[in-house]
């Protein structure tokens, strides 16, 4: 579907770093706008919690980051309306090192993401791997490595704006096992903010042998409310100014491990409340696993039902405590990476 009112952004990291990036603009733009536009690669292709972990050891990669949108004043809704917001990850190691690539899509839509994963992984970045070989090999010392690289990410980003518009399928992952490692809670209003994470007993074998499957308990209390922010400052910086975005899917993987965080809301002009579940692909065969179907129901079930905590706690997995650990403040922060990550 050509033409659509999208947002539409390409960022290309190759095995030395370089970041290069393409945008495609719609509209006339301040330069302090487009300046921070393009600042926005660095912050989608390797927050630097991850970045860290990755230096310790630990290559952890965010494959899919999905927000839905919420109207913040339905009086003076007078802008373009998306209906989905995502970003999707790409990568491609070799001996020389790791490229990534990353869409940034914003569109009036509900797309069907796995689709535009599938060309973003099987075709856009192979291009960009393999054409790079070709053209150097070819034109030696006269391959301009910029050029090609920006040539690249255009027909990339012509053939995701082409593919714009397919209706979302369901797809077999949904019924997988997937184990809780731990629920986030978090309320906003114009008074009152709170992000508490709960989780196992320090001392519980259980909440030790769980960091084998996940990045760390502190990079998952925070990631929600990293790429909530970095959304809402993304459609900002195109004058979307009356739509609030809401984290519901996180993925990440690592090597065959494979994490997803999973939050539903609800909420109006005055309040936002969701919960959200840590969730890892249960191979090892943990008791109390469940389908991605279970965790939504019971979210919803405390959103929409007002269900005690508790006791929606104790069905998603009885061995968590009531403990609510603390996500805002880096003191906070710190103190759950203190007694929760070693």
């Amino acid at each position: 579907m050509n033409n659509i009112n999208a947002i539409l952004g390409l960022f290309f990291a190759n095995e030395d770093e370089m970041v290069f990036d393409k945008i495609k603009i719609s509209e006339d733009l301040t330069e302090e706008r487009e300046n921070n536009l393009k600042m926005l690669s660095f912050k989608y292709l390797g927050p630097v919690f991850l970045t860290e972990m990755c230096n310790k050891g630990n290559p952890w990669n965010i494959d899919l980051v999905e927000s839905a949108l919420m109207l913040q004043n339905q009086g003076s809704y007078n802008e373009k309306r998306f209906q989905s917001f995502f970003n999707i990850n790409s990568s491609n190691e070799t001996i020389d090192g790791v490229a990534n690539l990353s869409a940034l899509i914003a569109s009036p839509y509900t797309e069907d993401i796995k689709e535009i994963a599938d060309e973003l992984c099987d075709y856009i970045l192979p291009s960009i791997v393999q054409g790079k070989i070709v053209e150097e090999n070819f034109l030696g010392s006269r391959f301009q490595y910029s050029k090609f690289i920006q040539g690249e990410l255009n027909r990339g980003i012509n053939l995701i704006e082409y593919s714009l518009g397919s209706s979302r399928k369901v797809y077999w992952e949904e019924q997988q096992n997937y184990y809780c490692v731990g629920l986030i809670e978090r309320i906003v209003s114009k008074y009152y903010k709170a992000s508490n994470l709960f989780t196992f007993d320090k001392d519980n074998s259980l909440r030790k042998k769980c960091l084998e499957f996940i990045p760390s308990y502190y990079v998952m209390a925070v990631l929600p409310d990293y790429y909530e922010k970095l959304i809402d400052e993304t459609l900002k910086l195109y004058n979307v100014t009356t739509i609030s975005p809401n984290i519901r899917l996180i993925k990440l993987h690592s090597q065959e491990k494979k994490v997803i965080y999973l939050e539903e809301y609800v909420g109006d002009k005055n309040m936002k409340k969701s919960y959200g579940a840590i969730l890892f692909k249960d191979t090892e065969g943990f008791s109390g696993s469940n389908n991605i179907s279970f965790y939504k129901k019971n979210l919803r079930l405390l959103l929409d039902k007002n269900k005690d905590i508790h006791d929606i706690i104790l069905k998603i997995n009885p061995n968590f405590t009531f403990k609510r650990w603390d996500t805002l403040s880096n003191e906070r922060l710190n103190d759950l990476e203190a007694n929760l990550d070693n």
